[in-house]
């Protein structure tokens, strides 16, 4: 489900559920470049035009509010505190940027993918009764190649090798990480 194409100038909340944010390339194809989760923002914060054809679509269920980027722009003028946390949350965002930059330079791309995943399965796991954690994110090998800037066999070849050590289970609308899966250190499993 589609939540917001370029051009829309609405500021958006995510209040439950996650979404994907992606870029159209010039031959029509979806290029994701993050995925976000509840509590978090998304839209046009800046009253310009992008180069880019950017659309957010929904991952799983969710709940999204917004408001128009007019009304953005006088709630943050008008509110001090609000316009400190938007500063500080710019500030995490930039940070953030810098080290998928840095690990796309510096990171071979197993260890892309094994940050990639220690953090999809911090953020968006949840804890199951019988102490796996189950992640319900829609999130094919290839969506996981795009975010990490490597290609679908190298996924595929890294959560294959995961499922081979009894680390994980996947299927396709969900992913089992075992209790005994050193989610803090994925690498030291394939060493």
């Amino acid at each position: 489900m589609f939540i917001f194409r370029e051009g829309d100038s609405n500021i958006y909340f995510i209040k439950s559920g996650s979404i994907k944010i992606a870029v159209l390339t010039e031959e029509g194809s979806e290029q994701i470049k993050e995925i976000i989760e509840a509590g978090e923002i998304f839209g046009r914060f800046i009253d310009a035009v992008s180069d880019q054809q950017e659309q957010v679509v929904a991952v799983e269920d969710c709940m999204v509010c917004y408001l128009p980027f007019t009304n953005w722009q006088n709630f943050i003028k008008d509110n001090e505190a609000l316009s400190y946390s938007f500063i500080k949350w710019i500030g995490f965002r930039i940070k953030k940027m810098e080290r998928k930059m840095d690990s796309l330079y510096f990171k071979n791309s197993r260890q892309r993918i094994s940050e990639s995943l220690q953090d999809i399965i911090q953020r968006f796991g949840k804890p199951d009764p019988e102490g796996n954690t189950v992640l319900k994110l829609k999130l094919t090998h290839d969506e996981m190649a795009q975010l990490t800037g490597t290609s679908r066999q190298s996924v595929n070849l890294f959560m294959n090798e995961l499922r081979d050590k009894g680390c994980i289970d996947y299927r396709r609308n969900k992913m089992i990480v075992k209790p005994n899966f050193p989610i803090n250190d994925i690498m030291s499993v394939l060493s």
